[in-house]
């Protein structure tokens, strides 16, 4: 193995570690696929064997569909319609099963055209965030199927060179961008909150903090911080198991409004809503991940409803995440 390798391999894997630690903070699943396709890239580069080579890029074409599929969803597609794309990505690794090493000629074109068919449905349903991580993917795509035609492209350094740049495009996006519905900074008034920041669980919020707040409810509103939160597929919709996408908004809401020198104030309606449809331990999850991001950016979050429809236990472990002063 040469320096170049060395190199090659080594930042596909610093790629997947910071992916992978993202997923760990804000439960993006798309993050946690595309963390195993640089890794399944990763793996490749630092072995001579071609079969590990063909089995490796099945492994990330696979990863990277249903990363594709994940972020897509963050955007348009509903829960439904994401499941069913995603039991496609196995397709990449019955190719290799099927056709190499007899007929690896057509196992690297199937391949490649599965990687631009990939980039194809991030492009078309991704929008202008994801189009550069679409571009960069069905160049990827180009070459792999290229390989079983040209000697040159078989050369592990050309995929993984490319691999390398489209990782970090993807950290880039994912890291730096929030995948969210507009919202206004400029519209958030100063209602003089005494709350200390941090979650506060309430039966209602009042609505001169609804006025002022980033607001997710279970009823539609027509104002530029209130998104519903619904399985309806609507503009200003948010699936109540989508809780990523939440935090997500939510840590980008915070942070914007401190930089503009305003109290960050976030509203959640429907708590018991969330539990029904995630399970408790995603929401306090969800919520304890919450409080660590209010603390930071001085934020008060106010958790809309009642928890008389959780056991003691769940109460306890709610109110160790809320605060006995805050519920």
């Amino acid at each position: 193995m040469n320096y170049l390798d060395l190199f090659l391999g080594v930042a596909l894997l610093v790629s997947y570690v910071l992916l992978f630690y993202n997923h760990h903070l804000t439960g993006r699943k798309a993050l946690l696929y595309y963390s195993l396709a640089w890794l399944s890239l990763a793996v490749p580069v630092f072995s001579s064997d071609r079969g590990v080579y063909i089995v490796g890029l099945a492994f990330f074409s696979a990863f990277l569909w249903a990363g594709n599929v994940e972020a897509i969803d963050e955007l348009t597609l509903n829960n439904e319609t994401a499941r069913s794309l995603l039991y496609l990505s196995i397709l990449p690794v019955l190719i290799v099963f099927l056709f190499y090493p007899e007929h690896e000629t057509s196992a690297y074109a199937l391949l490649g055209l599965w990687i631009v068919l990939s980039a194809l449905l991030l492009g078309f349903y991704g929008g202008r965030t994801l189009l550069p991580m679409s571009a960069l993917q069905a160049f990827l795509g180009v070459v792999v199927a290229l390989s079983g035609l040209i000697p040159f492209f078989r050369l592990r350094i050309v995929p993984a060179f490319l691999g390398v740049v489209l990782a970090f495009e993807s950290v880039r996006t994912f890291l730096r961008t929030s995948f969210v519905g507009d919202f206004s900074i400029g519209s958030i008034k100063d209602v003089g909150l005494d709350e200390k920041p941090g979650l506060v669980l309430v039966p209602s919020a009042p609505e001169d903090v609804l006025s002022s707040a980033l607001v997710f409810s279970r009823s539609p509103r027509n104002a530029p911080n209130w998104f519903w939160i619904t399985t309806v597929h609507d503009e200003r919709a948010i699936s109540p198991t989508n809780l990523p996408k939440i935090l997500d908004m939510a840590v980008k809401f915070m942070r914007e409004a401190g930089e503009a020198g305003k109290k960050p104030i976030i509203v959640i309606d429907g708590l018991d809503y969330l539990v029904l449809e995630n399970g408790f331990p995603s929401v306090l999850k969800f919520l304890s991940a919450l409080r660590d991001y209010a603390l930071v950016h001085g934020a008060t979050v106010f958790i809309v409803g009642s928890d008389d429809f959780l056991s003691e236990r769940e109460r306890k472990l709610l109110r160790s995440i809320v605060g006995e002063g805050n519920a």
